[in-house]
């Protein structure tokens, strides 16, 4: 039974959407989210076509993201439902993603 529980909380969903990897044009990609049994969201988004990736792990509050991307220190900001933004502390990396319908908004 335990085994199951934990399963159930590390579940991944994926989604396909669109995605900027720093200053490269959009495009498309799938998103995968996987909650771990710490309470922290694991993101990765890899582009369909190329070689474009990303993975941002931390939490949410209130449309705000903190955690790491690849690894450093970084913030997100969901813009609206299914398009969020993440940088870096240090503002060298950036990545956003939204799913179809969502680019410009949709509450």
């Amino acid at each position: 039974m335990l085994a199951l529980l934990v399963w159930l909380t590390a579940a991944q969903t994926s989604e396909q959407a669109t995605c900027a990897f720093d200053t490269a044009p959009p495009e498309s990609c799938t998103v995968a989210f996987t909650v771990r049994t710490d309470g922290t969201t694991e993101l990765r988004a890899k582009a369909i076509k190329g070689e474009h990736q990303a993975v941002f792990i931390g939490r949410r509050q209130s449309g705000w993201w903190a955690g790491t991307l690849d690894g450093a220190e970084a913030m997100g900001y969901e813009l609206n439902r299914g398009n969020v933004t993440f940088a870096t502390r240090a503002l060298d990396r950036t990545f956003q993603y939204y799913t179809a319908g969502h680019e410009h908004g949709s509450y």
